[in-house]
């Protein structure tokens, strides 16, 4: 388990809640897609840009 599924963990977040999130944001991920970034599997560009907007949200979570 990477640090992002850790944290989503600990702050009780779920990925439809995430995905939820990353469309408020502009960024549109489906379901298989966000569990294969999460494990690693899914390593191309696109895979960068929502590991980055899941550390925003999780760190706006970890701040309130």
């Amino acid at each position: 388990m990477n640090q992002i599924q850790k944290r989503m963990k600990n702050l009780d977040i779920k990925q439809v809640d995430m995905i939820l999130e990353l469309q408020k944001r502009g960024i549109v991920v489906q379901p298989p897609e966000l569990s294969q970034i999460l494990r690693g599997v899914y390593t191309y560009p696109k895979a960068k840009k929502v590991l980055d907007e899941c550390d925003k949200i999780l760190s706006e979570h970890e701040a309130q």
